[in-house]
């Protein structure tokens, strides 16, 4: 009988705390989507301002690793095809990638300027917009640790609390 109260436990707290690793699971991955968009960022600078490169061709070269990313730039290609402003883009990227909202904003920024400057001027306000995004990006990753920390105490003592009271 003991032994079934003690394995009764440790399921429930296991279980518990994995409920709580997938939920910083997410956060993790929404960094790493955010992390693609600034290297995609870096990538356009490089290949526009350096290489002279049109966006399109960038766009095909570029070996995406998710799939919303992929969708996120193409949506950035058509706003340029279209000439509008990033406001759609920004709202389209926090609710296809989850990200947030200073984040989404610098990277529709892009839609903003792209095309219609120079090259050196555009590769200083690319610059400039992955800066800025990298910082967002450093904002939510505090955040986020400091999520994980509290969440992981929480999982201990909400699965011993739930053990407790089932057994």
């Amino acid at each position: 009988m003991t032994w079934l109260k003690v394995s009764l436990f440790v399921l429930t707290v296991a279980s518990v705390k994995f409920i709580f690793k997938f939920i910083n699971d997410w956060g993790d991955q929404r960094i790493e989507k955010m992390k693609e968009l600034v290297d995609f960022a870096e990538y356009l600078r490089i290949y526009s301002c350096r290489m002279k490169m049109p966006f399109e061709d960038i766009y095909s070269r570029y070996e995406f690793r998710s799939d919303d990313s992929r969708k996120v730039c193409k949506e950035l290609m058509e706003e340029l095809s279209l000439k509008n402003s990033g406001g759609f883009l920004a709202d389209m990227v926090g609710s296809t990638m989850m990200t947030p909202d200073d984040f989404n904003s610098h990277f529709a920024e892009i839609a903003d300027y792209y095309g219609s400057t120079y090259s050196d001027i555009l590769d200083e306000k690319l610059g400039y917009t992955i800066k800025e995004m990298e910082r967002a990006m450093k904002r939510y990753e505090a955040t986020n640790s400091e999520k994980k920390n509290l969440n992981n105490r929480i999982s201990l003592l909400a699965g011993c609390l739930a053990a407790v009271i089932l057994i």
